[in-house]
């Protein structure tokens, strides 16, 4: 050993000795799988929040062809949440697609952040990851996790670019904007049909036995007339 450390070579040997020290460790670590877009390890969404975030994730991925990975979990095999965050992007194979990932990660009784961007999301708008943080900071610190996530998807779609996208989408979808028909307007609407409804069952449906009245004009005088209305089940007459 001693005639080993004494080559010429020793220190290239010690460099290998400890890059070999430092990858074992990297390498053990075992990273939290994907259950979907949407992997909610720490059981932080109930049913009603899961496809509310779905649909979120489905709205910006249309709006901005960017996939938003969320994961929420308990555990944390590395030194902080921001080492997590890269670790699952890298083990998660998406370094090379358009796409976000937050992790939220809660340790005790505390919750932490972090979002990574992959470099065709950051080339196109920006240091996104960081404006993420910075928008759900607060609401994370506060142990407020769905609504830091909705904050999240606020944040997205209030880009320029998504905006555009958002309205090109509904030009081209005009049934998109009757969706947004207020409740009142269909509920005067309604309202409506049935007064209408009311007044023809009283003009023309016999009171005594619910047949069709028909219309005849009556003279009552040498210049005038009345519209006279009869029935022929039951010989009921209005009018004449």
């Amino acid at each position: 050993m001693r005639t080993l450390l004494a080559h010429p070579v020793r220190p290239l040997v010690a460099l290998v000795v400890v890059a070999i020290a430092c990858a074992l460790p990297a390498a053990a670590v075992t990273v939290p799988s994907p259950i979907g877009k949407l992997s909610d390890y720490g059981a932080v969404f109930d049913r009603h929040d899961r496809d509310e975030v779905n649909a979120s994730i489905d709205r910006i991925a249309k709006l901005l062809r960017v996939d938003v990975y969320v994961l929420a979990s308990w555990e944390n095999p590395l030194p902080s949440v921001e080492q997590l965050a890269n670790a699952v992007f890298s083990a998660w194979n998406l370094t090379a697609r358009r796409a976000i990932l937050a992790v939220f990660l809660r340790t005790g009784l505390d919750w932490s952040a972090s979002v990574v961007a992959s470099s065709l999301v950051r080339g196109e708008l920006g240091a996104i990851d960081e404006r993420l943080e910075g928008r759900m900071a607060d609401l994370v610190e506060h142990r407020r996790v769905k609504e830091a996530v909705r904050a999240m998807f606020d944040e997205l779609e209030a880009l320029p670019a998504a905006q555009r996208a958002s309205a090109a989408l509904a030009k081209a979808n005009p049934s998109e904007q009757r969706r947004g028909v207020p409740a009142a307007v269909m509920i005067g609407g309604g309202a409506a049909l049935v007064v209408i409804l009311a007044i023809a069952i009283r003009w023309r449906i016999c009171p005594r036995c619910a047949g069709l009245l028909r219309t005849e004009t009556s003279r009552f005088r040498a210049s005038a007339s009345r519209r006279v209305y009869s029935c022929r089940r039951c010989g009921y007459r209005r009018g004449g």
